[in-house]
């Protein structure tokens, strides 16, 4: 049964073209009537019928309009236009639209409707054959992706040993290669605010974004999931691709994706070309070790294999416990000079024995709960120091490098050489006043508790617990308090965009401007805008 929707706003000649026809004799049932195009549009989104035939002419939304109107909402159906003798300039329009015919009411008889909906049902055929040929088309691409991954995952992630491949899959890669890539977040902190990076949350579509980029580079590809934070690309080169060149292009503009759509940087491990399918999990293995090469020279993030050897270490004995009487003792008398000298100390015996990047690690996380014991308070006054123990092993894993590794030390060094200055700090109340003050002059800028900490010289701990204690509100709260009263001012001059305010005053971009302002105000910066123009 084809499934059919009527349209007019003339009630009787609803009517009339409903009782015109044994619909049942001609495989056909009405499922719908409507007398204006908002309402039609409604019934057909409910329905779905096979053909509409509707008037041209209605008040409100035209039967074309109406036409329109569903086909960009994904409606698919075919179409009879009903007109008058005057309106054929309305006809073309309908017929340029897809209207399979066009039936005039002063004609309109048994016959001609007849004739017209045989029409019709002739375009619906041709729209299921063409809806069921793209799917089946689809469904074919959809198994043969999924056939080339489970070949791949069995080959280089299964630890299985394959003899034997599906030809027409060698056949699509004859200069295979294995690229490994290993994310880290852009900005890796110590703040105790910052939720763990959830790779897997954005798995899918990073890999469809990347996908669409490595098409454009090689004649075939597989994208895998190799750890939480690693993923394999396995590839070939097109026939006229140059190896070290074109890796060389392919890897930045990946790196420019993760980081525009992401907030990731990448390292990539890049095995030698292979000649066949099955030599790959040999350059699976070259490409780990090309990877972990660069923890300890990264001079590049591109690091092709060429027979290195990365076990370059020579921390036999690397013993960090010897430099902790001279930390307690530059801790008892408060002597961030000293401090600072034993932490170069620190430094210098890491890049001498270039320690793995476990050992380095492990380290790290001792100094730190060493660093700790010496300023554990009830009220965690310190946390922006000192956050948990699990949050620091998980930053220091997501290092790639020993570089990344002394950077950490050195910026840890200078975050307790300043808690050792806040020692001497002022009257509390004057803090305060300080840091509302420096909050005013620089509202315009993007504002952290660190900058604030930093430029008043005093620990961001110290500064955070002593601004809630006394003002009953936290610093960042009152940093967003600040920007949202200046945002209003500048929407209500109606002389800005919203971007150009989101900038002007320090966001990240609009989007999150206007979640801070809904936090603040409870209403979006438009509702604000609309509500005072009203005003």
């Amino acid at each position: 049964m084809y499934r059919i929707v009527l349209v007019d706003d003339e009630p009787l000649i609803l009517a009339g073209i409903a009782s015109l026809l044994d619909w049942e004799a001609y495989d056909c049932t009405i499922v719908g009537k409507a007398t204006n195009g908002p309402t039609a549009f409604e019934l057909i989104k409910e329905t779905e019928p096979d053909i509409v035939i509707t008037d041209i002419r209605m008040p409100v939304m035209d039967g074309l309009e109406l036409v329109e109107k569903c086909k960009a909402d994904g409606c698919s159906f075919a179409f009879i236009v009903l007109t008058n003798l005057e309106e054929f300039h309305l006809v073309r329009k309908a017929l340029a639209l897809g209207a399979s015919d066009y039936l005039v009411k002063l004609d309109l008889n048994e016959s001609a409707l007849a004739e017209s909906l045989d029409r019709a049902k002739e375009a619906v055929n041709l729209l299921m054959n063409h809806r069921n040929n793209r799917m089946f088309h689809e469904l074919l691409k959809d198994n043969e992706g999924n056939l080339v991954k489970n070949c791949f995952r069995r080959l280089l992630l299964t630890g299985e040993t394959l003899e034997q491949l599906p030809e027409e899959i060698r056949e699509q890669y004859p200069r295979p290669f294995v690229l490994l890539f290993s994310l880290s977040p852009i900005n890796i902190g110590l703040g105790t605010e910052e939720e763990p990076y959830d790779f897997h949350q954005i798995s899918q579509q990073m890999l469809d974004i990347l996908g669409g980029i490595a098409s454009r580079f090689f004649l075939h590809y597989c994208l895998l999931e190799y750890r939480t934070d690693t993923f394999l690309l396995a590839a070939s080169l097109r026939p006229d691709g140059a190896f070290d060149s074109t890796l060389k292009e392919f890897c930045p503009k990946l790196s420019i994706a993760l980081k525009t759509y992401f907030e990731l940087s990448a390292v990539y491990g890049i095995s030698s070309l292979k000649d066949d399918l099955l030599q790959l999990p040999e350059g699976l293995k070259e490409a780990q070790t090309a990877l972990e090469y660069y923890y300890f020279d990264s001079s590049s993030p591109v690091v092709f294999y060429q027979g290195q050897n990365y076990h370059v270490s020579r921390a036999r004995k690397f013993n960090i416990n010897m430099f902790k009487k001279d930390l307690s003792s530059a801790f008892t008398q408060n002597d961030s000079q000293r401090l600072k000298e034993v932490f170069d100390q620190l430094v210098t015996l890491f890049q001498e024995n270039r320690p793995g990047k476990e050992q380095a690690t492990s380290a790290c996380i001792n100094i730190y709960t060493y660093m700790y014991s010496f300023f554990e308070t009830e009220d965690n006054s310190y946390q922006d120091i000192f956050p948990y123990t699990s949050n620091i092993a998980e930053q220091l894993n997501h290092f790639k490098s020993l570089s990344d590794i002394l950077t950490w030390l050195e910026t840890f060094c200078g975050k307790l050489c300043r808690l050792l200055n806040d020692r001497k700090t002022t009257r509390s109340d004057m803090l305060v006043e300080m840091a509302r003050a420096y909050i005013e002059e620089h509202y315009q800028e993007k504002l952290t508790l660190s900058d604030i900490s930093e430029n008043l010289n005093i620990s961001a701990g110290h500064l955070s617990s002593t601004f809630k204690k006394l003002t009953g509100t936290t610093l960042s709260d009152y940093i967003a308090a600040v920007k949202i009263n200046r945002a209003k001012e500048l929407i209500d001059t109606h002389q800005y965009l919203m971007y150009e305010i989101s900038d002007m005053l320090g966001f990240d971009n609009p989007y999150y401007f206007s979640k801070v302002f809904k936090k603040v105000t409870g209403i979006s910066p438009r509702e604000h805008e609309n509500r005072y123009a009203k005003s």
